[in-house]
């Protein structure tokens, strides 16, 4: 790296001491309590005009890419996820076709366009539950996929109104999606978990779930937080994504003397943040 590079920060760091996750250079692997998340436990964020960090943990993006930043960590979740997705399937020849996010949030839909971008899926929907018109479905379909409304069509019934499905990328956490992934995959399907749910008990039909996991090879992997290189994934990603994508998706930047609309919650609100004027 050199000065006046711009560079974008990957969240964990090492804890009082180091350990083997990070000696490998798998920080994201680490379980609770071998690390610590700026921003999140142990160690302030980064909301600030200037930090300090290690070189190992900044990922340098092109200066076009600079005002987008702050979405290459998102997606370099769902580039882990994507990645664990397959590494799960990597087994037999896996050749996915249909997609389906679960939530209509900034990540699920920042998920959906890289799905759309990536060639391999040739028919993507989302799962949301709002009511037109409503600019999150209004994003949807502009990237062509299909909008799901949960109220009217449960995950667990969409294999009979849709399709079965090869890959659920659920993002809403909701624990029973993690239950309904499972009825919503198409034979040898995959889903992929990312949210973190509240405690909550709640039946569930355990013997058909393991049936329907054993008898027609579905899987599902849990992912969370990101490495290096699934930053440089995204970085690389977010650079193929269409122009337009980002206008809709980012609907509001703010300067530090109006960061509290930055955290308005409306039905117009998607994706924003806040600006610190220091280059």
């Amino acid at each position: 790296l050199d000065a006046g590079d711009v560079v974008v920060p990957t969240v964990r760091r090492r804890p009082n001491g180091a350990n083997d996750y990070f000696e490998r250079g798998e920080p994201d692997m680490a379980p609770g309590g071998q690390y610590h998340e700026r921003g999140i436990e142990g160690a302030h964020g980064f909301m600030a005009e200037y930090f300090t960090s290690p070189a190992e943990f900044l990922v340098e993006i092109p200066d076009a890419l600079a005002d987008r930043g702050f979405l290459v960590e998102p997606a370099s979740i769902s580039e882990k996820a994507f990645e664990h997705a397959y590494a799960a399937r990597s087994a037999f020849d896996w050749q996915p076709e249909s997609a389906l996010v679960l939530g209509n949030g900034s990540l699920g839909l920042l998920t959906l366009a890289m799905l759309e971008a990536d060639d391999r899926f040739e028919r993507t929907y989302c799962l949301g539950r709002r009511d037109r018109p409503d600019p999150t479905i209004d994003l949807v379909e502009a990237l062509g996929a299909t909008y799901v409304d949960s109220r009217e069509t449960p995950v667990p019934e969409i294999p009979d109104a849709h399709e079965p499905v090869d890959f659920v990328y659920e993002a809403t956490g909701y624990a029973k999606h993690a239950f309904e992934t499972v009825d919503a995959l198409a034979p040898n399907g995959v889903g992929a978990l990312l949210g973190v749910p509240e405690e909550w008990a709640f039946e569930v039909d355990g013997g058909r779930l393991h049936r329907e996991l054993v008898l027609e090879n579905k899987a599902l992997v849990g992912s969370v937080n990101s490495g290096v290189d699934h930053f440089e994934a995204a970085v690389d990603t977010l650079q193929s994504l269409p122009e337009w994508l980002f206008d809709d998706l980012v609907t509001g930047v703010y300067d530090l003397d109006e960061f509290d609309r930055a955290f308005v919650d409306d039905e117009t609100t998607i994706k924003t943040a806040v600006q610190f004027d220091s280059r």
